[in-house]
């Protein structure tokens, strides 16, 4: 009797999760993951880290090395092959070994992809000098370690201030480089409350980096050597020795949309609550699809790798053999800037105002622990309700301290569609050390109810 092949197509968060479930759920299923570079599972997210110090050993970044997932996971892993084709009407892909540079079919009876996101590209000459980084995978971190090591470059330039222009702006102060963040916009973090970008940005002052707002690039001056030496943009020229690029991803779907499956939300691919595409037997999960908003019930774009796994778990299991659903996902990140906590959970009031909620807002200051308890800082929490249902849209957080864990509480909040009078309600633990008798979330709560 011929086993069924479930092929993955992806490393990284999704893949191999949805690999791992297949096997899990039909044990006699064969279940083969592909990955087109060395390494099948890194810590993406803890890249800056590394750079910055706090992470000693790169190698703690490699979550499975192939040979352990596949002796764990009870899978087939095949590295350093890059699918190059999906066949849908002959249930067949081909694939390219980058070692022999050989193609081979391979026939599957389900297939899961998961390729994740690329980063974005300036589109300028130049973005692909040897100083030019992208912090995305496993060859580039250890390429700009090397540089770092090498070079002893003085002054950096990070494009982007997002998430990660921010992390590694302050991995590389802490390297202490000169740091200079080029953003498109007025404030950093621009999807955020403004009040955020605010602290955000007062932040980046006292830590001396500086933030230059509005900036269009126009092109970059290349050395002798191969390496960009000025950035030339709207805003002036600036002298770099090494360039970050983090302007944001997009969904590496260009696979997916020559076998003709359906694109949506960013580009991504379009699916169903069962991680199912537009062509029978193939499923997608991860940053390469979209998913279900749980606050507006509409298709989103929420590329983090906690909905990526839980997605490529339903995807996984699904395809061998089960009907389970993936019910969607929301915004819910954080980041710690220095001394600062910066959280976002749920949509933001531009949002919102964009897909024409009437809302209310509140913006309150309080003490993450009793006043005169040691550890005690000032915490800044900004609420978005519907004015109708009551319900929480969304969140910002920040302060030095208590911020992230707080916005935990009301991502579950948001999640379980709590109206602002329940979450006003919730028995928060009161404990010297850790939360004053009032807890801020439950002072933003009642506050924000006088406003409805």
């Amino acid at each position: 009797m011929k086993r069924n092949t479930i092929i993955v197509i992806g490393g990284l968060a999704a893949g191999p999760s949805a690999a791992a479930k297949a096997a899990r759920t039909n044990p006699h299923a064969e279940v083969i993951l592909f990955e087109q570079s060395e390494t099948v599972s890194y810590g993406v997210c803890e890249i800056p880290y590394l750079v910055g110090g706090e992470i000693e050993d790169e190698d703690k970044l490699v979550l499975f090395s192939p040979e352990k997932l596949a002796a764990d996971k009870k899978i087939t892993v095949k590295i350093l092959h890059r699918v190059e084709k999906i066949i849908p009407n002959k249930r067949k892909i081909i694939v390219r070994d980058l070692n022999a540079n050989t193609l081979k079919e391979f026939q599957y009876d389900r297939l899961i992809i998961a390729t994740g996101a690329v980063p974005k590209k300036l589109n300028i000459e130049g973005e692909n000098a040897r100083n030019v980084f992208y912090v995305r995978s496993r060859a580039e971190t250890l390429a700009l370690m090397n540089f770092l090591k090498t070079e002893n470059p003085k002054k950096a330039v990070i494009i982007g201030g997002g998430f990660i222009g921010l992390e590694m702006a302050e991995a590389f102060r802490k390297r202490n480089l000169e740091v200079t963040i080029l953003h498109n916009d007025n404030l950093p973090l621009d999807n955020f409350e403004i009040e955020t970008s605010e602290e955000v940005l007062k932040e980046l002052k006292k830590q001396e980096i500086e933030f230059i707002p509005n900036v269009k690039f126009e092109a970059f001056i290349k050395s002798k050597s191969e390496k960009i030496e000025f950035v030339i943009t709207n805003r002036g020229t600036f002298e770099a020795d090494l360039v970050v690029i983090a302007i944001g991803i997009v969904p590496n779907t260009g696979l997916a949309k020559a076998a003709g499956i359906r694109l949506g939300v960013n580009g991504a691919i379009k699916v169903n609550n069962y991680q199912e595409t537009s062509i029978d037997r193939i499923y997608a999960a991860g940053d390469c699809c979209e998913v279900k908003n749980i606050v507006t019930g509409k298709p989103a774009y929420i590329p983090f790798a906690t909905v990526a796994s839980r997605s490529a778990w339903v995807a996984g299991e699904n395809a061998a053999g089960e009907r389970s659903k993936f019910a969607g996902g929301i915004y819910s990140a954080a980041l710690k800037l220095f001394s600062l906590e910066i959280a976002r959970v749920g949509i933001s009031s531009h949002e919102a105002t964009a897909l024409r909620y009437r809302f209310v807002t509140e913006f309150i200051t309080a003490n993450s622990r009793i006043p005169f308890m040691p550890g005690n800082k000032k915490l800044s929490v900004k609420l978005i309700v519907d004015q109708t249902t009551r319900k929480i849209l969304g969140a910002n957080l920040f302060g030095e301290d208590g911020a992230a864990l707080r916005a935990n509480t009301l991502a579950a909040a948001i999640q379980q569609k709590l109206t602002v009078d329940e979450l006003s309600k919730l028995d928060l633990i009161y404990a010297p050390t850790f939360s004053p008798l009032w807890d801020p979330i439950l002072i933003a709560a009642n506050s924000i109810k006088k406003k409805l």
